[in-house]
């Protein structure tokens, strides 16, 4: 007998939209083409932070090299000046460079397609046509003409907004059915970033005014701006969107001179003794608070727990007093009890505001942990005030855990109770329904 005749299913309709509009039917998807994404803002700015944390996690290596090199640590050394200048011209590369950095971070983080090197190179031909162009239109004084591309007009802010340029039209041009050779794609880029260079140079002076004004406001009132940085930066912590919000505080704004931008390179590069007012704060939280935190949690987890949550909790709260990576303490607790991390973010604003009301200036190349703060203690102004405002946050955040935990029962980590065996001999899952024909012994009667 001859198999029945294959049955054609229909194919999916193919909507036709405008190039900038997303259509809710979407057409089958070709070779090569890009994966879907989720299209929401938070997303975009999650993949956006996640970019930028890959040039960002080269900053401490950096930083370490340049500090190391720098007059008063190896460099002070006579028959060591030629290594200290090696040392320290290396770990400045990244920082010169970080614009160019930046634009391919942004390519890594907002690229979902199997083509890697493509946006990759776009984002770097658009972020150099249009630092280029801007730097035409607003050329650097004569005593700067060798400054770095992190010297030029927009600093850093040129390599993100190339990037994001440079992928706005690459998923447009080089994705679905009517896509462009890429070096075609690579010659609109190219052009978009001729446009852009061209506008954002013309608007240079006065976005260089309203920036000087804004870095001028945000010092002049350090304790209210800190605060809210120290705020705002733990909350979006969890989710990721504290990247961008760091990016721009710690490597765009406020000029020290010499073209030198942002709070980490002008503490680092520039020793200004004003630089450090969106990082010292952090020193306290993570060095004791955090620390102190998990040592909290540790005593409040259940005794048959206990010895599990310590092997986790204790090691993490030695690298961050050490170190100051405070990830794997703040997710235990971030959402499982997430008013807990309200107040924790609460905290650590409050920490940035009262070390900037207590004229304290220091900072970090890789975070603000006791490492960083012994490493850069000659060039910080005051650091021996965070000793005790450390010993002050540790009594506090343990106080305040402690008594969160135990009063309102949150389950961090090992506060979750043991089933007794005899309550799970038998699951709800293990439990046979009853055989549609099986016989009721007690009444007699089929079921």
């Amino acid at each position: 007998m001859a198999p029945p005749p294959a049955v054609r299913r229909p194919e999916a309709e193919h909507v036709v939209t405008l190039p900038f509009i997303r259509s809710k039917t979407a057409a089958p998807a070709d070779d090569g083409a890009a994966l879907a994404d989720p299209t929401t803002l938070t997303a975009r700015l999650r993949r956006m932070g996640q970019g930028l944390a890959l040039p960002i996690a080269a900053m401490p290596a950096a930083g370490l090299l340049l500090r190391l090199g720098q007059d008063d640590l190896l460099g002070r050394y006579p028959a060591l000046h030629t290594t200290a200048a090696v040392i320290s011209g290396a770990g400045a590369a990244v920082l010169d460079y970080l614009p160019a950095l930046f634009a391919v971070g942004i390519a890594l983080g907002l690229n979902r397609a199997k083509d890697v090197a493509g946006p990759v190179l776009a984002c770097l031909i658009s972020y150099l046509v249009l630092a280029k162009v801007i730097l035409v239109l607003n050329p650097l004084p004569a005593d700067q003409l060798d400054a770095p591309p992190a010297r030029w007009p927009y600093g850093a802010l040129a390599g993100i907004v190339g990037a994001l340029l440079a992928m706005a039209i690459w998923k447009r041009v080089t994705t679905g059915r009517r896509r462009i050779p890429p070096f075609a794609a690579y010659g609109i880029v190219a052009l978009a970033a001729i446009t852009a260079g061209t506008l954002l140079g013309l608007a240079y002076p006065t976005v260089e005014r309203a920036l000087t004004a804004s870095a001028a406001a945000v010092t002049d009132h350090a304790v209210l701006g800190g605060g809210v940085f120290g705020f705002l930066n733990r909350l979006l912590g969890p989710i990721g969107l504290h990247q961008p919000l760091n990016a721009v505080v710690w490597y765009l704004t406020g000029d020290c001179g010499n073209g030198i931008k942002g709070d980490v390179p002008c503490f680092i590069q520039q020793h200004d003794p004003n630089a450090g007012v969106f990082m010292g704060g952090f020193f306290p939280v993570y060095m004791a608070g955090l620390p102190a935190a998990a040592l909290a949690m540790w005593r409040s987890a259940l005794p048959e727990h206990r010895r599990r949550v310590g092997a986790l909790l204790l090691p993490a709260a030695a690298i961050c007093s050490l170190a100051g990576v405070t990830e794997p303490i703040e997710l235990t607790f971030a959402f499982v009890a997430f008013p807990l991390y309200v107040v924790h973010a609460v905290l650590t604003g409050l920490s940035l505001a009262i070390v900037n009301l207590l004229d304290i200036h220091t900072g970090f190349v890789f975070s603000a942990g006791a490492i960083d703060y012994v490493l850069n203690y000659s060039i910080s102004h005051r650091p021996l005030l965070l000793l005790p405002l450390a010993l002050a946050y540790g009594a506090l955040y343990y106080g305040i855990f402690r008594f969160a935990i135990t009063r309102f029962d949150l389950r961090t980590p090992g506060r979750t109770p043991t089933v007794p065996d005899a309550l799970r001999r038998e699951s709800p899952a293990d439990a046979q329904p009853p055989h549609p024909h099986r016989i009721n012994t007690t009444e007699g009667e089929r079921s």
